[in-house]
């Protein structure tokens, strides 16, 4: 359906005359009546009584005419506000993370932030995809806030994102404590009474670098999985309530371990400290996501 058949007959209904709205749609007189003839085509029935001067509609053409005026104002409001819409959304900055980041990250980060360059207007997507730079791929972001360590480089092209180094984390195993204040679950772990073990998802990003931690060690462990999850929150309480040990990074748990719900069992050793970065298309920004990279600190500007 043409959307110009519909504003041509609407202007007919006002003028009530084929050549001054042919004039006013800029077409010529035997082009616009085509267009009418073609819009009652499509409806099925005549809309214009052509045998009246001034022209009239029929009965049909004036139930057509209501629709067609109340549709037409609803679309040309529609279109206003998509287009303001779409003006402040460059002023929106849209952020990507996953829930770790999100949560005991982000919000501290971005009282930071707007004290070096004022109040901002924000989006999170937070994002419990495996995959966590898609949304920065599929420009459904202007950042990605994320964990990185060697053992699992984010595949992003260096000619195409950049990044900065926001900050450093820890991915510590805890546990919760025993009447003697020490870990319920320690490591190593016995060969005949395992330790239970707290697990995320293989495919996680924080459960691939505790995973490689484990089968990379020369050291033995003796774990039995008990629980699996793809999120540090359910981990941390799973730990607390002394089900089992996690690597959880320090930053979610920082509290629980002062107010001893949670102890480190194993600190040396068995930690893998991760960085906390900021990821960003070279080419896909605007003027305000721009102005925001610029008051982050630098550091070495690639993707790896």
């Amino acid at each position: 359906m043409n959307f110009k058949l519909i504003e041509d007959f609407v202007s007919l209904a006002e003028t009530g005359n084929f050549s001054k709205s042919a004039k006013s749609r800029n077409v010529t007189q035997p082009a616009f009546s085509r267009r009418i003839q073609q819009l009652e085509n499509w409806v099925g029935i005549p809309l214009v009584d052509r045998t009246s001067y001034p022209t009239k509609l029929t009965s049909a053409g004036k139930i057509f005419h209501d629709v067609a005026v109340t549709s037409l104002k609803s679309i040309y409001e529609t279109k206003a506000l998509l287009k303001d819409q779409t003006s402040n959304d460059l002023n929106i900055i849209r952020f990507s993370a996953p829930y770790t980041i999100s949560s005991y990250f982000l919000p501290k980060w971005l009282t930071k932030i707007k004290k070096k360059c004022g109040e901002l207007s924000t989006k999170l997507n937070t994002n419990f995809s495996y995959d966590h730079f898609e949304n920065l791929i599929e420009k459904k972001c202007d950042f990605l806030i994320c964990h990185y360590h060697p053992t699992s480089p984010l595949m992003l092209d260096a000619n195409q994102y950049e990044y900065k180094i926001l900050g450093y984390d820890k991915l510590l195993p805890v546990s919760a404590l025993d009447t003697d204040g020490r870990p319920l679950h320690s490591l190593p772990g016995l060969e005949n009474a395992k330790t239970s073990f707290l697990s995320y998802h293989k495919d996680s990003y924080l459960g691939k670098i505790t995973n490689h931690k484990i089968a990379s060690s020369n050291k033995r462990l003796f774990l039995n999985q008990v629980y699996e999850s793809a999120t540090t929150d359910s981990l941390k309480r799973m730990a607390i309530e002394g089900h089992g040990l996690a690597w959880l990074p320090y930053s979610c748990i920082r509290d629980a371990i002062s107010e001893n719900f949670l102890i480190i069992a194993d600190e040396e050793y068995w930690a893998s400290k991760i960085e906390i970065r900021i990821y960003r298309s070279k080419t896909n920004f605007t003027e305000t996501t721009a102005n925001l990279w610029s008051t982050i600190p630098k550091t070495t500007l690639k993707a790896i």
